[in-house]
């Protein structure tokens, strides 16, 4: 009787290890999808709207981005730069590579730097970086899903075994 438990005990954990590690990768998936969406967004809020940095930042603060906290508002509204804390709050996500990492701090240096036209210049750079990025992570989470959560229910399994 106690093996059974202990069998479905290493099945069921190997299961949530699976499903965790497959999370991540969708995870990754929807933020950069999400990015994708605010780069496009702030372009447009840059270029008809004439947007502050602060204001474009309160502007989608509802979006769904991890990084735009209200700490970062509160920098921007403070008129200091956004590097620093931009760079802070990306660091605090774990499910990103470090070529993520490296297209939102080129976002996060170049927002409110230069004049129009250089923001949307670096927009556009950021799109086309995304865009390689995005179709990447969708072709990992289109095969790594899966082979994670069969991966973690095998191995389970396989533990659960060994200790009947």
């Amino acid at each position: 009787m106690y093996r059974m438990i202990i069998f479905c005990l290493a099945t069921l954990c190997g299961t949530f290890i699976g499903m965790y590690f497959s999370r991540k990768v969708q995870d990754r998936y929807l933020l950069l999808t999400e990015l994708n969406a605010f780069v496009l967004r702030t372009e447009g809020l840059i270029k008809y709207n004439r947007y502050s940095v602060c204001e474009l930042l309160s502007e989608c603060k509802s979006d769904k981005l991890p990084f735009i906290t209200d700490e970062l508002i509160a920098v921007s509204k403070d008129g200091r730069k956004i590097d620093t804390q931009w760079k802070k709050e990306i660091a605090k996500i774990k499910y990103i590579t470090t070529d993520d990492i490296r297209v939102m701090t080129m976002l996060g240096e170049n927002l409110g730097k230069t004049d129009t036209d250089g923001q949307l210049s670096v927009m556009e750079s950021i799109r086309g970086s995304l865009d390689t990025l995005i179709k990447d992570s969708d072709e990992i989470r289109k095969n790594k899903t899966k082979l994670y959560r069969t991966l973690g229910i095998l191995l389970g399994a396989a533990v659960g075994v060994i200790f009947l």
